[in-house]
């Protein structure tokens, strides 16, 4: 009878569920316990319950605390489990941790997504008083990329290249309400105001991924872009990209250890042929400058080093139509002869397929290589392309002149994953860093003038005048080759007249250039110091797992 009475009371509370469905006993009953079997039970052991020995006393103040009353102080696990699955039926979906929207009376919050060239730019700049920031990213640094690829032989070190936001911008480290978060965006309600993330601790937390929410008053995408593959198999799985500090670590990995293995004893020559073949696809600045650095680590580095492998050792860049093709034609052939008599060998092809140990042009010609760094250029990112935004020409995301999201309020996108839609009347411009910094730097001028305005709250800003739009002006292109030469470019657009330079000289405009663009002075002191460790002892080739 107390089991009876236990259910029904539970049946009752299963009623007000928000369903609106009635259960009744029989319905209670069906969900847990049959009560076919119960009465069959009762009467095959002569009236006797042979389950009350599995009832225990329970607190009835315990149960008040539940929302349960019961007259018997017994409890039944049968009862408990149909009140446990009751609850879960009634409760709620829960809302994600995280910033809940700003109050009146608090600094606007600006939401940052990124931590590349633009979004530091733009973080840099901010001015705190005016505004909190959140900055979300999967990675707690900015890559100082035009240096990136020296670090792949050892001519400068990974923290050379790497600045940690805090020290970029010090309100994300000391501000009550500026923060920074290492976890990536997966989702934007452009209506709540609101991003959705998720975090990987890679083990470190006890459920993964964390997901929580952030609210915003102001919303920056500078999410940066991908490699592009062209949807040919095998480039993510055997390819290498030079996009991170964490690419170039693999490189330098798989470098030393190649030139490591092919001095084991027993090696067949053919073996280490491909060991020591390093292919590189893509002749823009990026794949010219690893180019450069790869032929001066064999001929200053690996020919005293290692020996014993040293003639087998090779460079081959395989472009599909003329290398460094934004720049003037006198450097291109410049750039072409200097590395051919660095000794690395430029192949005119198309790569078809890819596979473990060797890639296939579109002449059907296979070339076996040991290490092999994709560097065709960049593209949309998924996240950027899950977005329910408005797309420029090539996937972007889609913005005016004012670096602003058309269609929506209060988002602005800058850098590799925006571009100007086609309305606006502008080309989209190229995925370059002085285009990321210089939109940053712009876009810190429009929120200083928006928040003068009292528009830096959520849907305040509609009838703001934002003033001048953003106009982006080529300073000119720089690429290292190899050999202390270097190519300098001044002119404002690949058809225009301007300064071309090539040589010594420009490499030292090019080595310059760079350490003064280094964001903090610790940096630079540490980029100077290694060239000068460099030329007096040369590279590093300390492999470390």
């Amino acid at each position: 009878m107390s089991f009876v009475r236990i259910a029904a009371r539970t049946g009752l509370r299963r009623t007000r569920s928000a369903t609106g469905t009635h259960s009744n006993e029989n319905d209670v009953f069906s969900r847990g316990t049959p009560i076919s079997k119960s009465t069959r039970t009762f009467s095959e052991n002569n009236g006797k319950l042979p389950y009350l020995s599995s009832i225990r006393k329970v607190d009835h103040m315990s149960f008040w605390g539940r929302g349960i009353s019961l007259t018997p102080h017994l409890e039944s696990p049968v009862a408990q489990r149909i009140e446990e699955d009751s609850e879960s039926e009634l409760e709620e979906p829960r809302r994600l941790p995280g910033l809940e929207a700003t109050r009146p009376g608090e600094k606007p919050r600006v939401v940052v997504l990124g931590s590349g060239w633009a979004a530091c730019r733009f973080m840099k700049g901010l001015d705190t008083k005016t505004y909190d920031i959140v900055c979300i990213s999967p990675r707690n640094h900015m890559v100082f990329t035009p240096l990136l690829a020296s670090t792949c032989v050892g001519t400068l070190e990974f923290r050379s290249v790497a600045e940690p936001v805090s020290q970029i911008q010090s309100a994300l480290a000391t501000e009550p309400n500026s923060y920074f978060y290492m976890a990536s965006c997966t989702g934007v309600d452009t209506d709540k105001h609101e991003v959705y993330c998720e975090t990987f601790s890679e083990g470190g937390l006890t459920y993964e991924p964390h997901r929580f929410s952030v609210a915003y008053d102001k919303l920056v995408i500078a999410s940066g872009a991908e490699p592009i593959t062209f949807g040919i198999n095998g480039v993510h799985d055997h390819a290498y990209f030079l996009r991170d500090v964490t690419h170039a670590q693999e490189i330098r990995k798989k470098l030393l250890l190649n030139l490591m293995l092919s001095e084991n004893p027993g090696i067949p020559v053919e073996e280490k042929t491909r060991l020591l073949h390093c292919v590189i696809v893509g002749g823009g600045p990026t794949g010219v400058e690893f180019s450069g650095e790869l032929s001066d680590f064999i001929m200053k580095d690996v020919r005293e080093r290692y020996t014993h492998v040293k003639d087998y050792i090779k460079v081959t860049l395989i472009e599909a139509n003329e290398i460094l093709s934004s720049f003037d034609i006198g450097l291109r052939q410049y750039a072409t002869k200097h590395l051919i008599k660095s000794g690395v060998q430029l192949v005119r092809g198309i790569v078809k397929e890819v596979h473990s140990k060797n890639i296939v042009l579109n002449d059907g010609t296979e070339v076996p290589y040991g290490l092999l760094v994709w560097s065709t250029g960049v593209g949309p990112s998924d996240f950027v392309k899950s977005l329910n935004l408005p797309k420029a020409v090539g996937g972007r995301i889609g913005i005016d002149e004012w670096l602003r999201v058309p269609s929506v309020q209060d988002v602005y996108a800058l850098g590799d994953c925006a571009g100007y839609l086609t309305h606006t009347g502008r080309p989209v411009l190229p995925a370059l860093a002085q285009v990321a910094e210089r939109q940053g730097k712009y876009l810190v001028q429009l929120f200083d003038w928006i928040g003068k305005q009292n528009g830096g709250k959520a849907f305040s800003a509609q009838d703001v005048s934002l003033g001048d739009p953003f106009v982006y002006k080529h300073f000119g292109s720089m690429a290292s080759v190899g050999g202390y030469k270097a190519l300098v470019d001044l002119r404002q657009s690949k058809d225009a007249n301007g300064i071309s330079l090539a040589g010594f000289a420009s490499w030292f405009i090019w080595r310059s250039a760079y350490l003064t663009r280094v964001v903090s002075w610790r940096n630079r002191f540490y980029v100077a110091a290694n060239w000068a460790t460099t030329f007096v002892f040369g590279r590093d080739n300390t492999r470390i797992q």
